[in-house]
């Protein structure tokens, strides 16, 4: 009795590994069975834009860590037209987009937390 019970336990589970159930799910509901296709592996995503079209940089993701300081003189070594504003990690920021200005946003540590960028 044993016997049969290991080798009709090992059947089905050898025909459930080879062919699936088939779907009882209702229409319009999402089915146990549905084939799942894998993410584009990272190399199909494109880099990050830290450029305008025009070339000039307005991203600095390389600042991300940096002492503000630091990042505030890598930044005005590319663009020392920009005007640069500390922000508290946190605090209240107007949302208007300003061409002319980049925020350094940092921590309790002075640590740049946000890639900087201009608006």
């Amino acid at each position: 009795m044993k016997k049969m019970l290991l080798a009709a336990l090992a059947a089905a589970s050898a025909t459930a590994l080879i062919a699936p159930a088939a779907a009882t799910a209702a229409p319009g509901t999402a089915d146990a069975t549905a084939t799942v296709v894998p993410a584009a592996p990272d190399a199909a995503v494109p880099p990050a834009r830290t450029t305008d079209p025009a070339g000039t940089k307005t991203e600095w993701p390389e600042t991300l860590g940096l002492p503000k300081a630091w990042a505030e003189r890598v930044i005005q070594r590319d663009r020392p037209d920009l005007e640069i504003v500390h922000v508290p990690e946190g605090a209240l920021v107007t949302m208007e987009y300003n061409e002319k200005r980049v925020r350094i946003v940092h921590n309790a540590f002075g640590l740049v937390t946000q890639v900087p960028a201009v608006g």
